[in-house]
């Protein structure tokens, strides 16, 4: 009966130590991006929250149908729901003119 390993295939020696360095490269380059793409999601995620609010108390309607509007005023006028969320959120009398039921 022959003996399994689970040490890796045949070694010239020790291991080398610029594998580690470039794996934990490869490893922070990796969290680095994440972290990024994370924070972007939230800085955009934020202002549709906050507007889904401002609709929600402003028409008397809940956040699941606040949030419909939204999204289906930016779909009807071809524009990015984030950018129409900041703008009533820094300018609501602009987004009185802008978003209607």
């Amino acid at each position: 009966m022959s003996e399994t390993t689970l040490s890796p295939a045949a070694s010239s020696g020790s291991p080398d130590p610029t594998d580690d360095v470039v794996a934990m490269r490869n490893r922070l380059r990796f969290y680095r991006t994440r972290a990024e793409q994370l924070q972007y999601a939230l800085d955009h995620r934020l202002p549709i929250e906050q507007a889904k609010g401002i609709l929600a108390e402003r028409y008397q309607i809940d956040i699941d149908s606040a949030f419909e509007l939204l999204r289906s005023f930016c779909r009807n006028n071809n524009m990015k729901i984030h950018d129409v969320a900041r703008t009533l959120v820094e300018q609501p009398s602009e987004g009185d003119r802008r978003i209607s039921c």
